[in-house]
């Protein structure tokens, strides 16, 4: 997970400094952070437990189409089960912007009006 805050960072930096051109950065937070450590970190921000239940991928088809998601968005969504998990980090963020990047649970905390 990386923060938008630091997409944004190094855009600027990118946009508007020397050496970027063709260049390939990858961005990531300071660490992996599992689904359910995710909706813990969540739960800390708001003030209140949250647990992260895994859901089988048909019943999560069925519930997201039931609701009216579109189809296409479902199976968007649906694709990111299959993925490999990545353990990948990098210091991109830091070495373009100076800083370190931004951790999820600053991410949480910056969000969590949106979650309560």
């Amino acid at each position: 997970m990386v923060h938008q805050a630091d997409v944004a960072a190094v855009a600027a930096r990118v946009l508007t400094g020397d050496g970027h051109v063709g260049a390939t950065h990858v961005l990531t937070g300071p660490q992996v952070v599992s689904r359910a450590d995710q909706v813990r970190l969540i739960g800390e921000a708001i003030g209140r437990p949250l647990r992260f239940e895994e859901v089988p991928v048909e019943a999560a088809r069925e519930r997201m189409l039931a609701d009216g998601r579109p189809p296409a968005l479902v199976e968007a969504l649906l694709a990111t089960t299959r993925r490999p998990r990545s353990d990948l980090v990098t210091s991109t963020v830091e070495q373009i912007t100076g800083r370190p990047a931004r951790t999820f649970r600053q991410w949480a905390a910056d969000h969590a009006d949106a979650f309560r």
